[in-house]
């Protein structure tokens, strides 16, 4: 864990997030419209790796870590039987809809039994969690055989994002040069000098990963600060190379890495983590 005290991540992860009032996904309040375009691309990319619909029913979709549960009642109007879970159930806010169910619960500890719907997903979540290995075991656990598992987050061990953000004119009116007390601690860097370091560093942490034999989840120590949407307290440095492998040594087979429409190797660069695996059928 590269030093990266597990129960400095751990307090964090699992206490913070289960008592920040305002929770740690967007809020729309009453904009049903506003947050329905927001997770619009999710939910296409959802639908377009879910397995075929073998009844006449829904095809049953847990959302693990469904925030205010927007994203659980955008699955749920897609057609999908959407059941959302989070540390956090004070934070729901999505109006009481047919078809969604929202719950207190965790990805570590998810409160379903085994085999219980066809589609998992989680949209930036994995980033936050204290042990992804077991995140992904739990949701490989619900998911029936012949199922799929979507996961959506950044790319944290992208070598060119921190790079192309610094080419951006925008970037250099906002960008801070010297470090300075109480200022938030992203995985890119926040300073100048820090993502500039960080880019050959993200450069080799990419190489060891495409070349390990396994997948090696790289935790840091989370920013305890709000707020929490900048990725500041992400204690996993998600990517989708580590997916990629943790899925197939699992024996699932990946159906998507990337994006739709994106060229086939982008996903190592790119700045989003879009990855899709379908569990074997028994």
């Amino acid at each position: 864990m590269l030093g990266v005290e597990r129960t400095q991540v751990k307090h964090l992860a699992e206490g913070l997030y289960h008592s920040e009032p305002r929770g740690v996904r967007p809020s729309f309040g009453t904009d049903r419209d506003g947050a329905l375009r927001y997770y619009a691309r999710f939910v296409d990319f959802v639908r377009r790796v879910s397995p075929p619909s073998t009844g006449p029913g829904r095809l049953r979709l847990l959302d693990v870590g469904c925030g205010s549960g927007w994203s659980t009642l955008a699955l749920a109007l897609e057609g999908y039987d959407a059941s959302g879970i989070d540390l956090n159930a004070r934070a729901f806010e999505a109006p009481s809809a047919e078809h969604l169910h929202l719950r207190e619960g965790s990805v570590l500890e998810i409160p379903f039994p085994d085999e219980t719907f066809d589609v998992v997903v989680s949209y930036q979540v994995i980033e936050h969690v204290s042990a992804p290995q077991k995140a992904l075991m739990e949701m490989a656990r619900v998911c029936c055989s012949g199922g799929v598992v979507c996961i959506v987050g950044p790319n944290l061990v992208s070598p060119l994002h921190p790079v192309l953000y610094l080419l951006r004119p925008s970037s250099w009116r906002r960008m801070t040069y010297r470090r300075k007390p109480g200022m938030p601690s992203h995985p890119y860097g926040n300073t100048l000098s820090e993502r500039l370091a960080l880019a050959p560093l993200r450069t080799a942490q990419l190489i060891r990963k495409l070349f390990g034999q396994r997948p090696h989840f790289t935790m840091r120590v989370p920013d305890a600060e709000p707020p929490f949407h900048s990725d500041n307290d992400a204690s996993y440095l998600c990517n989708p190379t580590d997916l990629i492998k943790w899925f197939k040594w699992a024996g699932w087979r990946v159906l998507r890495k990337g994006r739709h429409g994106r060229p086939p190797l982008s996903y190592l660069v790119a700045g989003g983590t879009w990855v899709a695996a379908r569990k074997p059928e028994r």
